[in-house]
């Protein structure tokens, strides 16, 4: 057995006495029944995925029939334990991820069509003024009524984490009173709201639960099923309650000069494909990385940004989720001698439908199949909605994604021989430079 994998049947054997999975095995089982669990397990953690971006897509009135009917089949699959097929599992499972699939591209037109095709565009970071109201999560619409709420009411609206995006939408950042971003990833939450003075909206639940430090907890408000301990609620759209608690904290400040770039969408970016074929024809791109994830505290994160900073000069970086933050703050400029930018940010965690319809683009122009693309996918593993991305880049048959620092401690020895024989699947070795040398040999 390969190092790899015996790290990853340790992960698993903790997963047993940490609670990680539902199949209620005992420590180090690995019988069929064991490993058929984990990847209903797998099925059900996909679904969450799947619905959190078939909810953000149906309440901009998408049909998510198809969506729907997946995820009810899939969940009736689960009721029993009477199907013991593999291979039954794995096929179940892809058609979870061509679900995600479905859902992303629906949801990415219904937010293009709602709220215009998103471009690149400079955000002040860490700039606040006046009466505030800070919005995180992931829902696009809630900030849209928000916006619209407070439009003529003297307060200022700041994004968080993946609501970074949304100053990319022309039918957003219209709105003057949207001013900037503040802070990064969802877990610099506690530190930030205590300095954040004013009201804050959290959209969807990447939310902390209240500690005893946090001295927010009356400035906080969720939004639909968002909430946790201590958390009121805004009802039926009705803002007024977070508007007056924007008003009552008075003016918010906190100085910065920094700037961040968003708004890369892949149908702005797609506007460049004669640029960026001839600049790979001409030698000037070598290399596409697709360094993207969803970030979490801890060790061995700072590998992302290791090996963003390491990329040379005519390699370009394809980025989404939250964890873009860990290496967003850069001025990677341009690829030299052409008008491309090295960082394209493609939006939020749902947006990363964005990577693959690039790299289908440049697959049909060149007519290099997909998997044999200069492209290096670099993925950083840390909850269950990041599932559905996963399930869905393996229902396109997309092959050789390293993933890291982790994998999900819900896999166990017999799935991880499976995704590593059938799709090549690579755990990233924590040292950046090292990796480099084996993404640029490809």
């Amino acid at each position: 057995m390969s190092e790899e994998l015996k790290m990853f049947c340790h992960q698993c054997e903790m997963s047993a006495i940490d609670g990680c999975g539902s199949h209620g095995q005992s420590k180090g089982t690995c019988g069929k029944t064991d490993t058929l669990a984990r990847l209903q397990d797998t099925m059900v953690f996909g679904l969450k995925g799947l619905s959190a971006y078939r909810h953000h897509a149906n309440e901009l009135g998408a049909d998510t029939s198809y969506v729907d009917k997946v995820m009810a089949d899939t969940l009736y699959f689960t009721l029993t334990n009477s199907n013991f097929n593999f291979d039954e599992h794995i096929a179940q499972l892809l058609q979870v991820g061509s679900a995600g699939v479905n859902v992303m591209d629906i949801l990415s037109e219904a937010h293009t069509n709602a709220f215009g095709v998103p471009s690149p565009v400079r955000v002040t970071q860490n700039k606040v003024e006046g009466k505030a109201i800070l919005v995180s999560g992931h829902n696009l619409n809630a900030l849209k009524l928000l916006l619209e709420a407070t439009k003529d009411k003297g307060i200022n609206i700041y994004t968080h984490s993946e609501m970074l995006p949304a100053h990319g939408y022309p039918e957003l950042r219209k709105y003057p009173h949207l001013k900037g971003n503040v802070g990064k990833a969802w877990f610099d939450q506690t530190k930030l709201f205590n300095e954040f003075k004013g009201a804050i909206l959290m959209t969807t639940n990447c939310i902390v639960p209240l500690r005893s430090s946090c001295e927010y907890s009356d400035r906080l408000f969720g939004y639909q099923i968002v909430g946790t301990d201590g958390v009121r609620h805004i009802q039926n759209d009705d803002f007024a309650p977070l508007i007056q608690c924007a008003i009552d904290c008075g003016d918010v400040s906190l100085d910065s000069d920094d700037v961040l770039v968003t708004g890369g969408h892949y149908k702005s970016i797609l506007g460049l494909a004669p640029q960026i074929l001839d600049a790979i024809n001409s030698g000037k791109i070598r290399r596409f990385f697709v360094i993207a994830g969803c970030d979490a505290p801890g060790k061995g994160r700072e590998y992302y940004r290791e090996l963003a900073l390491s990329l040379p000069k005519d390699c370009v970086i394809l980025t989404s989720s939250c964890g873009k933050f860990r290496f967003n703050d850069i001025d990677f400029g341009m690829v030299p001698d052409t008008q491309i930018p090295r960082y394209i940010d493609l939006g939020q965690c749902n947006d990363s439908n964005g990577a693959v319809k690039i790299a289908l683009a440049l697959s049909e122009a060149t007519g290099i199949a997909v998997n044999d693309l200069p492209v290096s996918i670099v993925l950083m593993w840390m909850e269950q909605k990041a599932v559905i991305i996963l399930l869905a880049l393996f229902s396109l048959g997309i092959k050789n994604i390293n993933v890291g620092p982790t994998l999900p401690k819900f896999f166990n020895e017999e799935i991880v021989n499976f995704l590593v024989e059938k799709f090549n699947v690579r755990l990233i070795s924590g040292d950046a430079k090292a990796d480099l040398e084996y993404y640029l040999s490809k």
